[in-house]
């Protein structure tokens, strides 16, 4: 049942009440009003006499090339909340090469903690460096090599010829060419840029 009290005594008492008060604030406000806009009319004044007055360059000069520079201002103070495009040193920190799945971290700029895991399992591989004998008559002109092997799957997931810090050495060559030709962006920002350059 919706009960609805009106007390029009009541509202009548408490309007009389708030006028009162407000009236009673009424004069102290009003001077300062009054003082706040005579204020204002005389800085409007003095700003009119002073572009209009003689001086080497025109007041009004001055006010356009005011407003001319505040779309620059505005840019200049916009720069620190501005969305930073993701870069490659964020986004780039893994990569599937030659079998492997390799990951990295960066360090003033260098690749550093360079070592991969398997693609099936995520196990860290391990690696065997094998070096010919070249003295040896069964070497069949064998090159050195490095094999990075899952124990876990138990294959040989990456071969690279050379030494294991040669091996290393060309992925982190690999790795850099792929952020100089761009080919390490993923498909969702390249997708991204391609559809804001519209």
């Amino acid at each position: 049942m919706d009960k609805t009290e009106s007390h029009p005594a009541r509202n009548t008492v408490i309007g009389t009440v708030v006028g009162g008060i407000l009236l009673s604030f009424w004069a102290p406000f009003r001077d300062i009003l009054i003082a706040g806009a005579s204020w204002l009319w005389a800085t409007l004044k003095s700003v009119g006499v002073w572009l209009a007055s003689a001086q080497s360059i025109y007041g009004w000069v001055l006010i356009i090339l005011v407003f001319l520079s505040l779309p620059t201002c505005f840019k200049l103070l916009s720069i620190p909340f501005r969305n930073k495009e993701p870069d490659f040193e964020d986004l780039y920190r893994s990569d599937h090469l030659f079998g492997a799945d390799w990951h990295w971290s960066y360090r003033n700029g260098d690749i550093n903690n360079l070592w991969c895991l398997c693609p099936t399992c995520k196990s860290e591989l391990v690696y065997s460096e094998i070096q010919p004998d070249p003295y040896s008559f069964n070497h069949n002109r064998k090159e050195p090599r490095v094999d990075f092997i899952c124990e876990r799957c138990d294959l040989t997931r990456c071969t690279l010829n050379g030494s294991r810090s040669y091996a290393l050495e060309r992925i982190k060559r690999e790795i850099r060419r792929k952020i100089r030709s761009g080919e390490w962006r993923p498909e969702s920002l390249v997708n991204d840029n391609c559809h804001a350059s519209r």
